[in-house]
Order: C-alpha cells, then sequence, then structure tokens
C-alpha cells in the first residue's frame, strides 16, 4: 500500500492534504466544499492516512458524478483509537436499489474499493443515504497506538544495559 501513497500526503498532514483535496475539488466542480477536522491530530501512519485520503477522493469523484449537490462537508475526527471520515452531501441521494449492479455485487470500482481498501486497514465503510435528502460516506479505520520504545536496564551485577 505505501507504493500508493498519495504524493499530496508526502508534505503534508492528513488533514492539510484533504483541505487542499476539498480546494481543488470545489474549484473544479463549482461546488463548495468544507473541511472539519476535530479530536487531537496524530500522525495515524501513512497506510491509514493513504487509505482515508483515497476514501475522501473518490467519495467526492461520485459527489461529482452522481449527486448533483450544491455543497459538501467533510469532516476528519480523530479519537483515541480511531480515526473517521465522513463526506456528507445535500445532493439527490438514494436506496440500495438505486445502485448500480457493479457496485452492489461488488464489481464496481467506487463504493467497493473504498470498502476492501479500508477493510485491509480493520476498518469499515457505511453509507447513509435517502431519494432527496443526501449522502454521507463513514469511513473509520483503527490507530494504532506505537509501541513502547524500551529504554536501556543497567545490568545490577555488571552495570551494562541490556
Amino acid at each position: 500500500m505505501r507504493a500508493l501513497r498519495p504524493e499530496q500526503l508526502e508534505q503534508a498532514t492528513l488533514p492539510e492534504a484533504i483541505d487542499a483535496l476539498a480546494r481543488s475539488w470545489s474549484e473544479h466542480s463549482a461546488v463548495p466544499a468544507e473541511v472539519e477536522t476535530t479530536g487531537m491530530h496524530c500522525p495515524a501512519g501513512p497506510d491509514v492516512e493513504a487509505a482515508l485520503f483515497r476514501v475522501a477522493q473518490e467519495a467526492l469523484s461520485n459527489i461529482a458524478k452522481h449527486s448533483r449537490a450544491s455543497k459538501v462537508h467533510l469532516t476528519l475526527t480523530y479519537l483515541d483509537d480511531t480515526l473517521l471520515l465522513d463526506v456528507a452531501d445535500n445532493g439527490v441521494g438514494f436506496t440500495t436499489t438505486d445502485r448500480p449492479a457493479a457496485s452492489r455485487n461488488g464489481n464496481g470500482f467506487g463504493l467497493a474499493g473504498m470498502r476492501h481498501r479500508l477493510e485491509r486497514l480493520s476498518g469499515t465503510l457505511n453509507l447513509e443515504s435517502a431519494p432527496g435528502e443526501g449522502t454521507i460516506v463513514n469511513a473509520a479505520v483503527p490507530i494504532q497506538a506505537p509501541a513502547p520504545t524500551p529504554f536501556p536496564v543497567p545490568n545490577p551485577v555488571t552495570g551494562a544495559t541490556r
């Protein structure tokens, strides 16, 4: 997955990269997109950050193609052990029977690709939508705390550290 790391994350934090993505997307789509980050920002690891960035890209792409939205709101939430991304639009929405057959049976690249990318990291993807009420894409990925760094313990006999 590291080979697929977006270049936007090479020089920016995840919140900065998603903010830049939303601004660029808004310029091209003419749909305002707001970004909100909540919680205490902490690096989530390159694979987690790449996956959530790609989910944001795909969600925005789907909104541009299908939703006819007039506004979009992205929320990145840092919890103690989980990183959440919500992408909400006020577009036309859909029911599960409205989704293309390829998305329902897992052969589509959009939703199925987002779900697969997150599942590889023990994450989840959920959709909330109803006709006329827009759509919310909810992505959640666990953040693994870094392993504690062992500190040298002196040997009481020799004084050497181990």
